[in-house]
């Protein structure tokens, strides 16, 4: 039964009900209960019930009696809205606009939710000593679908319009979820590697990610096993390139042919000591080992935690090696309102042609404090953090979630004969959530000191 067939018969009981009902109007009446009754939009019960309080009229009934009669018939309307309504949602699908566009079948069994994001920068630089750019860029502009097919198999396909061609694809996989709590992952996603790196770029402190984040695998075609308790989680894969690597097709200095492409394998485990509603306890490690293409060229440089400037103010420039291994450590402490997350990353690299071997490092430690009472939203299963809801929204009374924070950074890409630099950041940061699908954010950026 649709919702606007009840409102009329709702409108029709107070019709029925009043102190006065006109003798020559009953007849009309009749005949809509009539014609209600036999499409069975109302049962036998409502129809006798409605009919004898129409016949009874003030003359036989005393206003309370009616009343009585008038809250029965009510009732049972009620209850047969939610019949109908429940019966007809058993043959259709479910809709979900909470803060989302979900689409699901009847029966459960398949899924489809589609969303994006755009995230748009303005940065203004103190060029003290070198000129990086100040101006605008729209940093991400995704679109994505995901869901559920068969019940087991979810999927997940998203697109940023600020690549081009393949290297606009973000995720592009499958997760088969039959062996729960394991999950088989192939296609194009993020290898396990750094709690920033899975946490998203929507939920990440920070506009930008900390300086060692120059070190993390990134998205790559690969597969991964992936599996978590109530307060731990595992996974690990093998991974190809990226789909916005060059194309593979680009001959080498001594070669007519085309270049094998690099692999690699990348794990990552996380676990929760403590985790209940007002203390949670982070604990991490990930490792990765990545085998270069035949072309053997490897190059690390890495922006001043600003993407509007392309300016990279530490570089190794390109240099010959044949593999690198990455270890990673993270830890992470929430308190009711209060945050500190903290990673360390090394990367030691085997040179190649002459070069010798180079070991590279970096950290950063963040501390965070929602003024409004929020707090990080923290997922065991993915050691990853998520999405901050406001405990008021603006536009309903409230004034939002207000954030502030600070960050240091340090980045080590010297080593030996490979010149890459140092560098160390300070960040302060504003966030405010004005609902839980917008966020502002304001940084200021400090470069302490370059050196190499």
């Amino acid at each position: 039964m649709k919702h606007y067939k009840a409102a009329l018969l709702a409108a029709g009981i107070g019709v029925l009900t009043a102190p006065v009902i006109q003798a020559e109007s009953n007849e009309a009446l009749y005949e809509l209960l009539k014609a209600l009754h036999k499409n069975g939009t109302i049962d036998e019960t409502t129809y006798q019930a409605i009919r004898r309080v129409a016949e009874q009229g003030d003359e036989a009934t005393d206003a309370k009696t009616r009343e009585v009669v008038k809250q029965e018939i009510e009732q049972q309307l009620a209850e047969q809205v939610e019949r109908q309504t429940a019966d007809a949602g058993a043959g259709g699908v479910k809709v979900d606009t909470d803060g989302k566009l979900e689409v699901t079948s009847a029966d459960g069994a398949f899924k489809a939710r589609v969303g994006g994001r755009i995230q748009a920068d303005a940065a203004a630089y103190d060029d003290d000593q070198a000129d990086l750019g100040s101006g605008t860029r729209i940093r991400r502009a995704r679109l994505f679908m995901k869901g559920v097919l068969w019940n087991d198999w979810a999927y997940k396909l998203q697109y940023d319009f600020t690549g081009s061609g393949a290297g606009g694809i973000a995720d592009a996989y499958i997760d088969y979820t039959g062996f729960d709590p394991v999950s088989l992952k192939v296609g194009h996603f993020k290898e396990p590697f750094s709690l920033e790196n899975m946490t998203s770029s929507k939920h990440v402190t920070f506009m930008e990610r900390a300086l060692p984040e120059v070190f993390r695998p990134g998205r790559s075609i690969g597969g991964q096993v992936a599996t978590h308790g109530d307060n731990w989680s595992a996974a690990a894969g093998f991974f190809g390139e990226g789909a916005g690597t060059s194309p593979r097709n680009i001959p080498s200095a001594s070669s007519t042919n085309e270049v094998d492409e690099g692999y690699g394998v990348t794990g990552r485990t996380t676990w929760a000591p403590i985790y209940n509603d007002n203390t949670v306890v982070h604990l991490g490690a990930a490792g990765s080992w990545r085998k270069f293409d035949q072309q053997d060229i490897f190059r690390l440089r890495q922006r001043p935690e600003t993407n509007v400037t392309n300016v990279r103010l530490v570089d190794t420039g390109p240099f010959n090696a044949d593999d690198y291994a990455l270890m990673g450590l993270e830890t992470a402490l929430l308190y009711d309102a209060f945050h500190f997350q903290g990673e360390y990353m090394r990367m030691d690299v085997s040179g190649t042609a002459g070069n010798p071997d180079a070991d590279f490092d970096g950290y950063y430690a963040e501390i965070g404090y929602f003024l409004t009472g929020e707090r990080k939203n923290y997922s065991p299963s993915s050691g990853s953090f998520g999405r901050i809801k406001p405990n008021s929204i603006v536009g309903e009374g409230g004034i939002g979630a207000w954030q502030i924070a600070t960050r240091f950074s340090s980045l080590d890409l010297t080593d030996g004969a490979i010149i890459g630099g140092e560098e160390d950041n300070v960040t302060l940061g504003v966030n405010w959530w004005p609902t839980p699908n917008l966020r502002f954010s304001a940084n200021y950026v400090r470069v302490l000191e370059v050196d190499g």
